[in-house]
């Protein structure tokens, strides 16, 4: 690879990482502000629910539209098209947190643990080898399921069998790249002599993970702590080998 190219992909590379770090903070903040006031005294949480958070979430949609608007005129512009893809990015999830805030206030708690994970990815992505990266990003949705499926699939809970249909969907999805990865369809993807092993493993343990949801609630705690511990591991190894 030519050494201005490598340099060029260096340089992206940071820029990914320190994005999200930025983004992850900003998104962050807003969560707890929004949290912060939308379940205040009596007064503020019927002020936010009938008029701040509906006016938040047009306010939301009206960023998305500017910015698949001027990512879409501006193909030949990187700067501009990069510019638009942000305020996508920006305008939904402002809509987002504003219709979840209206339907169920407690929802911004999940999306609170599950900003910091998303960020951390991010950097990883930017930072690490690829394989590192596919790994724990695997490990990250695995620790984030079972989070989520924990307090979802308590008995008598409205969203018992959502969760199951997701939960097989998963596994479905998870067992169909098992395969791609054991037939080789995967190699173009992943840098030349990658350890595939570490892909199998995480693979398998997400797997058996948001499988332990469907056994029991306990289980699916186990597995959160169990993947949580893996990922803890496989970054500390990544951080290691690259120092």
């Amino acid at each position: 690879m030519p050494k201005h190219q490598k340099r060029g992909n260096i340089r992206a590379s940071e820029s990914l990482a320190i994005h999200s770090l930025v983004c992850g903070f900003a998104a962050e903040a807003f969560l707890f502000v929004v949290r912060r006031y939308a379940a205040g005294t009596m007064r503020q949480v019927v002020l936010w629910n009938e008029r701040y958070l509906p006016i938040m979430a047009g306010i939301g949609a009206a960023i998305l539209a500017v910015g698949a608007i001027l990512t879409g005129l501006q193909r030949g512009d990187r700067l501009k098209r990069r510019i638009g893809l942000y305020l996508c990015a920006t305008g939904a999830f402002v809509a987002t947190v504003a219709l979840l805030a209206i339907w169920n206030l407690t929802s911004l708690d999940r999306l609170i643990a599950i900003v910091p994970i998303a960020a951390l990815l991010g950097i990883v992505w930017g930072l690490y080898d690829r394989t590192c990266a596919v790994s724990l990003t695997v490990l990250g949705v695995g620790i984030v399921v079972t989070w989520l499926f924990s307090r979802t699939m308590q008995p008598f809970s409205p969203h018992l069998n959502l969760s199951r249909v997701l939960a097989v969907l998963i596994l479905a999805a998870l067992a169909a790249l098992l395969g791609l990865l054991w037939n080789g369809s995967l190699k173009g993807f992943l840098p030349s002599g990658a350890n595939t092993l570490l892909l199998y493993v995480s693979l398998a343990l997400t797997f058996a993970g948001v499988l332990a949801t469907l056994v029991s609630v306990g289980a699916a705690t186990y597995a959160m702590w169990t993947l949580a511990l893996v990922a803890f591991g496989l970054l500390v190894y990544y951080t290691v080998k690259q120092i």
